[in-house]
């Protein structure tokens, strides 16, 4: 039987992370006393170096380790580390390959792991799941475990690139056409859906589609769009697998990272895809498109370096992707020349 294993805590305040001995020794009373090793960039820890020498001169045990590449070799070879010098902790301190890093390193050393994101790109700040790079260089998603707790501070995010910040946007959007997807596999082949996994992935969507705030740099939203990518992370966890937020949207992402170098955010590619799914899906996109005006999310294919012999390409080895996962990609007959109508219908509402 599949084990559930949710967060101690989630903390979502602004400047947070100015005290953050304090702040986990709330939730694990002799942290102080623990050996921790804190995982990160040299780029970040430059940018909050007072946070992190703050932090070293109250905990006694304290290793600060820079991760240089997101691949499952190194991941390993950490969590090796972990294991032989016997820490307690694991923080993950940066983005989502470094905390996808870490994540999986106290996954494999059974360790505890506290997620600290500085940017909110895409829910693998909560999931149950490692992107890590493989043989040459592609990504491969890693099951493990949901952070044991996690720290996000809005002082730090709302400072994220705007492109960041975007892609968090379209990552939550892409629930929209996965929770189709589940349905439809589930209708197809009798698979059984987990209502409540499904209802928070579906929570986490609307409260961003239904939300009146159009700065995504204010306070407000910027807990609400943490809100909604947790809630992603743990409709996931209690799902067991990626069904609720993963569909024909993230098998084209997929896609993109295994056959092209598409130097994009994760987050845009998905909402491209979601756009695409549902037209495939049979469904109206208006929705969609007005919230990406709303927040001037551009997801054009050629702004993403995406041509349109990419596009197509990817479509049609999409399903190849993920073989046992059953999408709307597997009851319809992709052609090239469909395939094209969709790239001129979408390059035309998105200009």
């Amino acid at each position: 039987m599949y084990s559930l294993s949710l967060p101690v805590f989630l903390t979502i305040e602004e400047n947070v992370t100015d005290n953050l001995l304090f702040e986990l020794q709330k939730k694990f009373e002799d942290i102080s006393q623990k050996k921790i090793i804190i995982l990160t960039s040299k780029g970040n820890y430059d940018r909050f170096s007072l946070k992190f020498k703050k932090f070293q001169q109250e905990v006694l045990n304290f290793k600060l380790y820079f991760v240089e590449d997101s691949s499952y070799d190194v991941a390993v070879d950490i969590a090796k580390k972990i294991s032989i010098e016997d820490y307690d902790y694991v923080i993950g301190f940066g983005g989502g390959k470094i905390l996808d890093t870490a994540k999986y390193a106290a996954y494999v050393s059974k360790k505890k792991f506290i997620s600290i994101p500085t940017v909110l790109s895409n829910d693998g700040l909560a999931s149950p799941i490692a992107v890590l790079k493989t043989i040459e260089g592609k990504r491969k998603s890693f099951g493990c475990k949901t952070p044991d707790g996690i720290l996000i501070d809005i002082g730090i995010i709302k400072n994220a690139p705007d492109t960041l910040l975007m892609a968090g946007l379209g990552d939550t959007l892409s629930n929209y056409t996965a929770l189709y997807d589940w349905k439809l596999e589930d209708n197809n082949k009798d698979s059984g859906i987990n209502d409540f996994a499904y209802l928070l992935s579906d929570t986490a969507l609307n409260m961003l589609l239904n939300s009146k705030e159009t700065n995504i740099r204010e306070i407000n939203f910027v807990r609400q769009l943490a809100q909604s990518l947790v809630l992603s992370g743990l409709a996931m966890d209690i799902a067991g697998n990626s069904r609720p937020c993963s569909g024909s949207e993230h098998l084209f992402s997929h896609s993109l990272d295994e056959n092209y170098e598409i130097d994009a955010p994760h987050g845009l590619k998905v909402a491209l895809g979601s756009l695409v799914s549902c037209i495939l899906q049979n469904r109206n996109y208006k929705n969609i498109i007005e919230f990406l005006n709303r927040y001037g999310i551009d997801i054009s294919p050629l702004s993403l370096g995406i041509t349109k012999e990419i596009f197509v390409g990817a479509w049609m080895k999409a399903q190849a992707t993920r073989p046992e996962r059953f999408t709307v990609l597997n009851t319809i007959d992709l052609t090239e020349d469909y395939l094209e109508e969709i790239y001129y219908e979408i390059m035309e509402v998105l200009n």
